[in-house]
């Protein structure tokens, strides 16, 4: 297996590649990657991982069509705090492209792309002309058509693009630590009560979207776990379901894309529920349809999917917004429901749960919350039960 690390010489990088040859000796040649030490350790840092994985211990060099590869070995011009923010902001996203979640990168693409980059740039604003002043101008701009929530994801994103230009001394200080972040709003989701859930399930029951009402409704689960079920993660004769896998959507360039992930959102997302009645039902019917699909479309039934639960007659997966899409037609066609998202049905099963008696504790492990303070502060107000304790208290103590 060949190591290797990033030498700093003469104030540029090199690569230094260490393997043990065929004579059973140790060797580390020396590759000059022709970059600056000031700006371009993540560049240097991605060439380290090509030259590994390229190079041939049998020969002692670099696979000769992978030598240069284009993304990585093509030195660049390195930056100064006299480039425009908005430029910066836009390299430096290029560079963390594959160090981070597909989905995760969309959303920053998304952000400085299309808001924050043609902001500071429209104004001719230097990565050295930068300032908290400068930065919450900007947060006042944009606060008078966007949600506060919004300007704290802006704030994210380039806080963490001007911690790596403090790291590599472009700026004296991370400026985004100066500026005021706006307080996140409270949110109050919306949810349906225990009637109002019972008639949603009557509604869609046979259509095909009563396998996902019925798992948020009951569980309540994610979207992304739901469409990411599994045969293999149903135990019919343990009588339990574990949730372990997602799918997601995103759009990168213009291409839509869905990506699904053998993890769910955080470790503590990862539970096992136990099987309840209805759902076992539901899905021993579903395999019985599932095995007449595949026996009646034959050869064009699509088997890329297989193993997932959630799939159409002809074996595609379900995309995560047509189910949403799907929800918000059925519940205008009720007519008498209120009008609520798919992942309120999340909150609808949280809201039972905790009307019903049942501590945060296990709420929290119920819906896979990484913490017991982000199920408190999102459903402490559904505690009805305490308050009507309380306000009969309050009325004996007049009334005594």
């Amino acid at each position: 297996m060949v190591s290797g690390r990033l030498e700093e010489k003469s104030n540029h990088f090199y690569i230094v590649l260490s393997y043990t040859d065929s004579n059973g000796k140790r060797k580390q040649p020396w590759f000059a990657t022709g970059l600056c030490v000031r700006g371009n350790r993540r560049v240097a840092e991605r060439m380290l991982l090509e030259y590994r994985k390229n190079f041939d211990i049998t020969t002692g060099r670099l696979i000769e069509e992978k030598e240069e590869p284009a993304p990585v070995v093509e030195a660049k011009i390195p930056l100064t705090s006299e480039v425009l923010f908005g430029d910066y902001l836009i390299d430096w996203l290029e560079e963390i492209k594959y160090t981070i979640e597909q989905s995760t990168y969309a959303g920053y693409k998304m952000n400085i792309v299309h808001v924050i980059a043609p902001y500071f740039n429209q104004k001719g604003i230097r990565l050295c002309d930068l300032s908290g002043k400068v930065i919450d101008e900007f947060y006042k701009e944009k606060l008078a058509s966007l949600s506060a929530n919004t300007i704290i994801h802006y704030h994210a994103n380039i806080r963490k693009a001007l911690q790596d230009a403090f790291r590599n001394d472009l700026i004296p200080c991370n400026f985004a630590d100066k500026a005021h972040r706006p307080k996140k709003q409270n949110f109050y989701c919306g949810f349906y009560n225990k009637d109002q859930l019972l008639r949603l399930f009557d509604y869609v029951k046979g259509s095909n979207i009563e396998f996902a009402v019925l798992f948020a409704g009951y569980y309540g689960l994610r979207r992304s776990e739901i469409i990411g079920l599994k045969w293999e993660n149903i135990d019919f004769d343990l009588n339990t379901i574990a949730i372990k896998h997602t799918v997601t959507e995103c759009t990168i360039d213009g291409k839509y894309m869905i990506l699904a992930k053998d993890r769910a959102k955080t470790k503590k997302s990862i539970r096992t529920l136990p099987l309840l009645e209805p759902i076992r039902e539901l899905l021993l019917r579903m395999r019985e349809i599932e095995n007449a699909n595949k026996a009646f479309f034959g050869k064009e039934y699509n088997n890329k999917d297989e193993g997932y639960i959630y799939r159409d007659n002809k074996g595609n997966l379900v995309k995560p917004n047509y189910l949403s899409v799907k929800f918000r037609n059925t519940v205008e066609r009720i007519g008498d429901l209120p009008k609520i998202r798919f992942h309120d049905l999340r909150h609808s099963c949280a809201s039972l749960l905790r009307n019903e008696g049942i501590p945060m504790e296990d709420i929290q492990k119920w819906l896979g919350h990484s913490q017991i303070t982000t199920t408190e502060s999102i459903y402490a107000h559904f505690d009805s039960k305490k308050h009507i304790n309380s306000a009969n208290t309050i009325l004996k103590a007049f009334n005594s």
